[in-house]
């Protein structure tokens, strides 16, 4: 079906959450711009970037957040996740103290809108640096994934193009569901 020039029936917000540097604003940029930058600029601010996409032969308009990882914007956090539909949770393949800070943001999450109430995907990044993973998978799938349940997991790679459309499509279908719109699988 052709949606050029239709109107979105549905407009979910997205928040993108996990420690500086992970690759958020990558994986956005990647998802958005079809376009992958090198240098590291710091997020701050709000400027929510803007994708349709089409789930189930609904037309979706995403409207996607960058939330700042680092803790000193922490204040702003209220008006990222206020009336959010679904979350990333995004941490870095290469540098395992950001998995440990995922407990944190779900924590937030939890608190500011309730225990489960959008549908979160857990995501690791920069899977593209195999030579410099420093992840246990056996941890990983033991230990932290069952902590996150029923979270989905997903690997990426914002400079390959690994699963970004991917993450976005399947989160967009987990939040539909969660809404009544699409059926359950």
């Amino acid at each position: 079906m052709n949606y050029n020039n239709q109107k979105a029936k549905y407009h979910l917000k997205i928040i993108v959450c996990g420690s500086g540097a992970v690759g958020k604003t990558s994986i956005i940029r990647r998802y958005v711009e079809d376009r992958f930058e090198f240098n590291y600029l710091l997020t701050v601010g709000l400027d929510p970037s803007n994708r349709q996409i089409e789930v189930d032969g609904f037309l979706v308009n995403l409207i996607i957040f960058d939330v700042a990882g680092q803790k000193r914007f922490q204040t702003l956090r209220d008006v990222f996740f206020r009336k959010a539909h679904g979350a990333l949770l995004v941490f870095d393949l290469t540098r395992p103290e950001t998995l440990d800070d995922l407990y944190e943001w779900k924590q937030q999450i939890d608190d500011r809108l309730g225990k489960d109430k959008i549908p979160n995907i857990l995501i690791g990044n920069k899977s593209d640096l195999e030579d410099s993973i420093r992840i246990d998978y056996g941890f990983l799938e033991d230990q932290v994934i069952p902590d996150f349940l029923p979270i989905k997991y997903l690997e990426t790679s914002a400079y390959q193009d690994a699963n970004i459309r991917e993450t976005f499509s399947l989160l967009t279908k987990e939040i539909l569901k969660k809404q009544g719109i699409i059926n359950q699988d």
